[in-house]
């Protein structure tokens, strides 16, 4: 055989070879790619709260799942602002071996809901959307998502440094007491929360109130001048949470999304974060020559509004905010008279109407007051007869409950709850024995020292 021969065999032997070769590559690519992604889900992070312009606390965590319901690893994913002007901590990476993916995520300066975008890298249109929000104030007392701390439904706390409404006799409670209103009998227990030993503290018993999310406070002074807003807890427990700068006491109220507002001698206010006390422009008093009424402020969630009373000028006024944030001048709701404005006596708004529990020598009474300044009086305590049979009447807590709004205060000279149903006309009255309304005093000591009252929500 001559060598071209043999080269021509070698080289047909070569591209039989490179033809065996194509074709069993081209068999391996017959089998196409693997499962594609088929969903990327949000795993944690999403629906937090925090201070703009800070990061979250813990990331936003997403997995990506596969057409076969595997984990989806190595898949490459994209984040990217949405709305609030934040700046996120990477804008693409790729799954890992969980077949999931993370960013840090910093607020913007835009106050209220925030969103980024998380998206498979493909274009495959696979996306989802986190959420945070964003407040001028952030601390873990603030948190909006309202939790249910303490025990059933609507009970009633008091605040108070005497009171005498214990069902079947027994000891005067002090501190706080937790009434339990059993309402086809018009009977409740009574139970000491948190006690306080009176002739140790001397603590002057100011107010209580549950915040948006469900935690408990009480204001109080002593004689040791401690002018402080605490934190009950569950447990039974008190801990310090904002200190007080009024000397005359302090009303104190719950805010939509936030945690408290209230209103001393000086003014209104609202606290953040612990310690932390905000006032506001046109609603300031030196608490001498000119005062607010201490006792009594209240927060429209509907308008937005921040409700106080200008005891010196006698009027009703109303601080427009934005969660923390003054928005507008403060604005006149309306005219008072001097019984009302020195002696209102607890607030509340409930659909945009004020009402003023109004309590003095010649006035008793509840008065309401809509958004556009008319007032009425709603229910008069001298219908149920003079001197004591009408009572001494202290602070307003409102009860809203679906289809039933109502109003609680105390008659403490009687030491009966009064509930009234509002568009009634008519109170109920919750006493020890189950009689009814008393017609004089049934109490010896009550002294019509003003208590704090509460609805758990």
């Amino acid at each position: 055989m001559s060598k071209i021969q043999s080269r021509f065999r070698f080289g047909r032997a070569l591209a039989c070879l490179s033809l065996v070769l194509v074709v069993f590559a081209a068999c391996e690519d017959d089998t196409g790619p693997g499962p594609l992604p088929s969903s990327i889900v949000i795993v944690s992070g999403d629906g937090q709260y925090s201070k703009q312009g800070t990061e979250l606390q813990d990331p936003i965590v997403v997995g990506v799942t596969l057409q076969d319901g595997a984990r989806g690893v190595d898949v490459p994913v994209r984040f990217s602002v949405r709305s609030g002007g934040g700046t996120l901590s990477q804008t693409s990476t790729t799954t890992n071996g969980d077949g999931e993916a993370s960013v840090r995520w910093t607020l913007g300066p835009t106050l209220g809901t925030q969103e980024i975008e998380i998206e498979i890298a493909d274009n495959s249109g696979i996306e989802t959307v986190a959420q945070a929000t964003a407040a001028i104030f952030h601390c873990p007392e603030e948190d909006p998502a309202f939790v249910r701390r303490f025990l059933a439904e609507n009970d009633l706390f008091l605040f108070t440094r005497k009171s005498g409404l214990i069902a079947g006799g027994g000891p005067e409670r002090v501190g706080i007491v937790q009434i339990m209103p059993d309402t086809p009998n018009l009977e409740f227990a009574a139970i000491s929360f948190v006690g306080f030993d009176e002739n140790i503290l001397r603590a002057v018993v100011r107010d209580c109130a549950f915040s948006a999310n469900g935690e408990f406070y009480i204001a109080w002074t002593s004689t040791s001048s401690v002018r402080e807003i605490a934190k009950v807890n569950p447990n039974h427990t008190v801990t310090h949470f904002a200190t007080l700068e009024g000397i005359l006491g302090t009303e104190i109220t719950s805010m939509e999304g936030g945690v408290l507002a209230g209103c001393d001698e000086f003014g209104p206010f609202t606290v953040g974060c612990r310690d932390t006390l905000t006032r506001y422009a046109n609603a300031i008093f030196d608490g001498t020559a000119t005062l607010a009424n201490n006792k009594a402020v209240a927060c429209d969630t509907i308008g937005n509004y921040l409700y106080f009373i200008d005891q010196t000028a006698r009027r009703l006024r109303r601080v427009p905010l934005d969660g923390y944030t003054q928005t507008g001048l403060t604005e006149e709701a309306a005219n008072l008279t001097t019984d009302e404005a020195v002696g209102a006596n607890g607030m509340v708004v409930h659909d945009q109407t004020v009402y003023l529990l109004v309590e003095s020598a010649n006035t008793k009474s509840i008065v309401s007051i809509t958004s556009t300044g008319t007032k009425q009086t709603e229910f008069d305590f001298f219908s149920r007869g003079a001197g004591d049979a009408a009572g001494v009447q202290s602070d307003l807590a409102l009860l809203e409950a679906g289809a039933l709004n109502a109003l609680y205060t105390l008659d403490t000279l009687n030491n009966v709850i009064l509930i009234y149903v509002l568009g009634t006309g008519q109170f109920e009255v919750f006493n020890p024995d189950n009689s009814t309304d008393p017609g004089a005093a049934s109490e010896a000591g009550s002294s019509g020292e003003l208590v704090g009252l509460a609805v758990l929500p």
